[in-house]
């Protein structure tokens, strides 16, 4: 049995290249069968009734949160539950943004620095931004080189860094970060290092605890799980100090009259609320199948780079397949990215064009935005051939007159 034919989309659309990945993965057929039993044979609220399926069901959920922190090198109270990758990330800025006392780890105060990579997503890029601005801490980016790679965090990170922001693969260059060397010279300056991981969860096996990552998260929908769900990871000590910043039913232990409220310890005092119960239940499948996939994906990363030997057409990122996945961002002189995204659609392919929700990497490289090919695990090589094909013809077909 084939890896593609695990996932039910391709026998739906079988003559469908699905270079797009990098955006939303396609679900796995476990996921989506799991969802369905659960929906309609189990379906009851978690940590709140005392009847067996009650039971079932909070089991069934909190197996899932162990099975994340196994895949993630943590432990199981360091996993929060939330809608999204970009959920986790305003929950932690959120909830800093309500720290208060000057002598916390977790305290931003006026004149504090975060630091943050050019190639943060906007899910980063704003919390961060919006943190800054309520706690006038200052804002700041690491260089980067010319191929858009992370480099002179040694100069950068100073006494004022609080915190270090760096994705470990960015969705434009598809490159892979060393944040395990620079959370060694943010903690030696004692800051905190934050990373994303979306993309990163789907093409290799991140140790948060060996790289040194103090908070981190990744959203189910770009591992072969549904969407509306995400993970914010956080070492327990710093999880433990962090308030929470969303309160309802769930997370408080007891609630008074007055200013008095105890709520629950880290990680469920984040979770307040109806968590997607469904949708966390279902991404079961999805984790055990990361934790057995063996795939090398090299030989797919070495083809897609073929495209920069196409005339007019410009790669955003290393042109080297060394800590590189297969995530393709690039440019055809000439030509909209959106035409180019039409054109490859017209012809049977999926790519994605715009800016990537990364526009502070794109304008650092010149250009507004891009067209972007991205694989998975599922990936087959006649649909790159396809593509690098198609790409030689993009720039005879819309600039024919010229």
């Amino acid at each position: 049995m084939s890896i593609r034919s695990l996932f039910p989309f391709f026998l739906a659309n079988p003559d469908l290249a699905y270079l797009d990945s990098a955006a939303t993965s396609q679900k796995l057929g476990a996921v989506i069968e799991k969802e369905r039993i659960f929906s309609s044979a189990f379906n009851a609220p978690i940590r709140r009734s005392t009847y067996s399926l009650a039971f079932e069901a909070t089991e069934e959920f909190e197996n899932v949160r162990g099975k994340i922190a196994a895949l993630l090198g943590a432990k199981a109270e360091e996993i929060v539950f939330s809608s999204s990758a970009t959920g986790a990330f305003n929950l932690l800025a959120n909830s800093l943004g309500y720290v208060e006392d000057p002598q916390s780890p977790l305290f931003i105060g006026e004149g504090d620095e975060i630091l943050l990579s050019r190639s943060e997503h906007n899910s980063v890029l704003l919390p961060f931004q919006e943190l800054a601005r309520r706690r006038r801490a200052d804002l700041k980016f690491l260089p980067m080189t010319e191929e858009g790679e992370v480099c002179g965090w040694e100069e950068a990170i100073g006494e004022k860094t609080k915190i270090v922001a760096v994705s470990r693969l960015s969705n434009v260059t598809g490159a892979f970060a060393p944040v395990g060397k620079i959370a060694k010279a943010a903690h030696g300056a004692g800051a905190l290092v934050v990373s994303d991981l979306c993309q990163a969860a789907a093409h290799e096996r991140t140790d948060v605890k060996a790289l040194g990552i103090d908070f981190a998260a990744f959203s189910a929908h770009k591992v072969f799980g549904p969407t509306g769900l995400g993970f914010l990871y956080g070492a327990k000590p710093l999880l433990d100090l962090l308030p929470p910043s969303l309160f309802g039913g769930g997370m408080v232990e007891s609630a008074w009259e007055g200013k008095r409220a105890v709520y629950k310890k880290a990680p469920w005092k984040f979770e307040a609320g109806t968590q997607p119960v469904s949708q966390a239940i279902a991404l079961g499948p999805a984790i055990d199948f990361l934790k057995n996939r063996e795939h090398d994906e090299g030989l797919f990363t070495r083809r897609l780079l073929e495209a920069a030997s196409i005339p007019g057409v410009k790669i955003l990122g290393p042109l080297s397949p060394e800590n590189r996945a297969p995530i393709l961002s690039f440019v055809v002189e000439g030509v909209h990215p959106h035409d180019v995204a039409q054109f490859m659609d017209a012809n049977g392919i999926a790519v994605r064009s715009g800016h990537q929700c990364a526009q502070i990497l794109h304008r650092a490289f010149g250009y507004p935005s891009s067209a972007r090919a991205s694989l998975s695990i599922y990936s087959e090589m006649w649909e790159v051939d396809r593509f690098l094909d198609l790409l030689s013809g993009v720039r005879p077909y819309f600039l024919k007159g010229e």
